[in-house]
């Protein structure tokens, strides 16, 4: 009975009026790791089918997440590993957390971004990319909007 109602509640999300993913990015010698949110059911429509814990699900996700979020780092462009997601929810809005991680050569000195999430299903999609640099937690935005072709690029 309860899960019923708890996956009618979430069935019934009210709609939102923005497409936002929203990364918090940490840099620590040669170890970039990113915790990427996004809506549920946009992340669903980007990928045309439901996300969930199966292993096909899972599959999808990291391989639309390694398309549409590019690292490179010392000049080398990275691999996305996923190490984890699941659901969640943000007040009333169902959420979809990816955990990254990618691995660099080297201490990273010079990181280039383009974080793509949903831009080819939403016109109005925004990714905003919260960065710590670690030691000494030197922390710098970073936002995306469609349209933006070029990486951003830190310099640590």
């Amino acid at each position: 009975m309860i899960l019923a109602l708890a996956a009618a509640l979430l069935l019934s999300a009210p709609p939102h009026n923005m497409h936002v993913a929203h990364t918090r990015l940490v840099v620590e010698g040669p170890v970039v790791m990113a915790r990427v949110r996004m809506f549920r059911d946009d992340l669903q429509k980007a990928l045309q089918r439901p996300v969930g814990d199966d292993s096909s699900s899972r599959a999808a996700v990291a391989a639309y997440v390694g398309r549409n979020f590019g690292v490179v780092a010392n000049g080398a462009r990275l691999t996305a590993e996923v190490l984890d997601e699941g659901a969640d929810s943000e007040a009333d809005q169902p959420i979809w957390w990816v955990l990254v991680q990618w691995k660099a050569a080297q201490p990273v000195k010079v990181l280039s971004l383009t974080v793509h999430l949903m831009f080819e299903t939403f016109g109005d999609q925004q990714n905003i990319v919260q960065v710590s640099k670690q030691p000494g937690d030197h922390r710098q935005g970073l936002y995306f909007q469609v349209g933006d072709k070029s990486a951003q690029v830190l310099r640590f």
